[in-house]
């Protein structure tokens, strides 16, 4: 079962242009509260609770993004 989080436009931005393997974030009331985008795993793992994505399955989902007028 997958969590529904709200993420910024911005925020989606920078996830989408970044070069970096994975994505650390905390989280309140379903939005991103603090995050890093980081290659570097294990040295910033347990600031944010073990919650991270691997920015690779993050693009895909953003790719798949449209936007109805």
């Amino acid at each position: 079962m997958y969590n529904k989080t709200n993420v910024s436009i911005s925020i989606a931005v920078k996830i989408i242009l970044s070069k970096k393997d994975f994505f650390l974030y905390t989280e309140e009331n379903n939005k991103i509260k603090r995050y890093m985008l980081t290659n570097d795993l294990t040295r910033h793992r347990n600031k944010f609770n073990n919650k991270f994505k691997l920015v690779d399955d993050i693009k895909k989902q953003l790719i798949n993004l449209t936007i109805n007028l």
